[in-house]
């Protein structure tokens, strides 16, 4: 394989294989670069949002495990609210299977991926990049840092700060085939049985993906809440197939996202909701609003990925900005969030709409008058 690109993208993730893709189909030069073999199991909730699938133009249902109409919320393990659409608000999978699901879609294109390659070293000079694993070094004009939270793009070129990151601990959970029925389309989420964060179970084609999440500074019980949340499900008996923590890093203020001849994209640039925790919308938007850019820096002869910074400004920061105004609200008062939505009819509609992209964040917060008139109607509640 030759060792000269355009373009490296070091993850093979969401964000990384979207970048692949897009820069393969306009006949870029680009390498995948990614640590682990693949597939390789990740571990995470595996929703992705309808507005996430329809970021992608080509159809992923051979790796959908199932498609939800229904989420139950629960406040503190007490009685739920059930929330039901007529169209699907959520697809689950399996991320070892759609990751490289994203990453052979690239390929097909023209992409080169070489899998199992650490890279150890980034170096940025005026003649270009040069990225050493253990086994090889590779050159390019531009590196792109699609490599999730302990990004080691940003780290070895110090882009970007003022984290805050998200715990999560996810179990994949073996049940009954009776019991897996009930889970059928529907999801569960729990707010206030974790203190500072949320519950979930989301159904998959054999199995239950049920996790606990909350900010780290709160996340020292963690594993005890997961346990308690799992003994509440009253699911029968069950077997715990696989279990496994992550961090999910979230900004507390803008940051750069690119430097020289480098770019962060999706969790390497800290851009996962700061509300939910969802990082593969942004990841794959930030995938999608980093290639024109990079194309038309190779197409010009020049560095000009300032234009990334701009447009993670116009349509990523202003969503993350008013979702972390929000999350910070919730976490203290879970009691209220879901009273209103209880209480509120249109809260309901709301959040379908968030899901299905037919509304923003700063669509509600402007509807309701600014975040005033949101934290209004949350202690009217």
């Amino acid at each position: 394989m030759k060792q000269n690109y355009d373009v490296i993208v070091v993850g093979a993730g969401p964000a990384g294989a979207t970048l692949a893709y897009e820069l393969a189909k306009k006949g870029i030069g680009v390498l995948l670069l990614e640590k682990e073999k693949l597939p390789r199991y990740k571990c995470c909730a595996g929703g992705l949002t309808n507005k996430t699938v329809k970021l992608l133009d080509f159809d992923i249902s051979e790796v959908v495990e199932d498609v939800v109409y229904e989420v139950s919320f629960t406040f503190n393990l007490g009685t739920p609210y059930l929330g039901q659409h007529s169209q699907p608000l959520i697809y689950t999978v399996m991320r070892d299977a759609f990751d490289y699901f994203l990453v052979q879609k690239a390929q097909q294109l023209g992409a080169a991926l070489m899998d199992g390659q650490k890279v150890m070293q980034v170096e940025v000079s005026a003649d270009g990049v040069e990225i050493a694993t253990a086994d090889n070094i590779f050159r390019s004009r531009f590196v792109v840092g699609a490599d999730g939270a302990y990004s080691v793009v940003a780290r070895e070129l110090g882009i970007g700060r003022d984290r805050e990151y998200v715990a999560g601990i996810e179990s994949e959970i073996a049940v009954s085939d009776d019991e897996l029925a009930k889970w059928k389309s529907r999801v569960q989420m729990d707010l206030g049985c974790v203190p500072g964060g949320y519950a979930w179970v989301f159904p998959k084609r054999n199995h239950l993906s049920i996790g606990v999440g909350c900010l780290t500074s709160k996340a020292r019980q963690l594993s005890r809440h997961h346990h308690k949340f799992l003994d509440s499900l009253s699911i029968g008996n069950y077997t715990i197939t696989r279990s496994s923590g992550h961090l999910i890093p979230t900004c507390t203020k803008e940051r750069p996202v690119w430097q020289d001849k480098a770019l962060l994209l999706g969790d390497a640039a800290g851009l996962a909701d700061p509300l939910t925790g969802e990082g593969i919308y942004n990841a794959i938007l930030s995938a999608q609003l980093a290639a024109p850019v990079i194309e038309n820096s190779l197409a010009h002869g020049k560095v000009q990925l300032e234009e990334y910074q701009e447009a993670v400004d116009e349509k990523i920061t202003p969503e993350l900005r008013t979702a972390r105004v929000l999350s910070k609200f919730f976490i203290r008062f879970p009691h209220l969030a879901f009273e209103m939505l209880k209480r509120r009819e249109g809260t309901w509609r709301t959040g379908c709409g968030l899901m299905t992209g037919e509304l923003q964040y700063t669509d509600i917060k402007k509807g309701a008058g600014g975040f005033k008139g949101v934290f209004n109607l949350l202690f009217r509640t």
